[in-house]
């Protein structure tokens, strides 16, 4: 764990510095020249903001909220903060925070393949198997509070992770998709995890 830790560190540091040919305020001022004096030029310096489609559908289908979003903010074409904000919600399990992290373009063309370290600070309310009713009827007019829970705990939940992924970004549209792995942990206890995302969003 720790390891992995001061892994990612040493690439979120050496990501911020690398192949940093032209200064934010540089790069912003091109791409809107561009943009201005030929409309069809996309400005990949644009924030973009984006939904989490599969997890919207997944909840639905469960009946409960998945809500993810990712916000990137450019400083250059090589390298753009990222925030990303999420709900759970569920009659067990209640997760809300963000994980933070910085989004390195191998190419350093704003789009393309990216390396991402990321860290996540999350509070989980949940209910423990022991605290669960199972009382059960097979009226389903009546089963609709079996799984109500009786008493919620609380707890934190940590991670730090290392993404790669690939973005596509168009005049006013965004895609990207990426896998990361690195550790979670809670309650005193840690554990190696694995994450996959799409994302759909607009750029402004």
């Amino acid at each position: 764990m720790r390891v992995l830790c001061k892994t990612i560190a040493f690439l979120f540091l050496v990501f911020f510095t690398a192949n940093a040919s032209l200064n934010p305020v540089d790069m912003e001022e091109i791409g809107r020249e561009k943009a201005i004096a030929d409309p069809s030029v996309i400005d990949y310096t644009k924030v973009s903001v984006y939904l989490h489609p599969v997890f919207l559908l997944v909840g639905a289908n469960m009946k409960v909220l998945l809500l993810y979003s990712t916000i990137e903010i450019p400083l250059s074409l090589y390298n753009a903060p990222i925030i990303r904000p999420s709900v759970w919600n569920s009659p067990g399990l209640t997760r809300v925070g963000s994980d933070l992290g910085f989004r390195h373009y191998l190419a350093g063309k704003g789009e393309g393949m990216y390396l991402q370290p990321q860290v996540g600070l999350f509070y989980l309310s949940y209910l423990s198997a022991k605290d669960w009713s199972f009382d059960f009827d097979w009226d389903d007019d009546k089963n609709d509070n079996i799984f109500e829970p009786k008493k919620k705990k609380g707890s934190l939940w940590y991670d730090g992770m290392l993404y790669l992924g690939r973005a596509y970004k168009f005049a006013y549209i965004s895609i990207y998709s990426d896998g990361g792995i690195g550790y979670g942990c809670t309650l005193g206890v840690c554990t190696l995890i694995w994450d996959a995302n799409i994302g759909l969003g607009v750029s402004f």
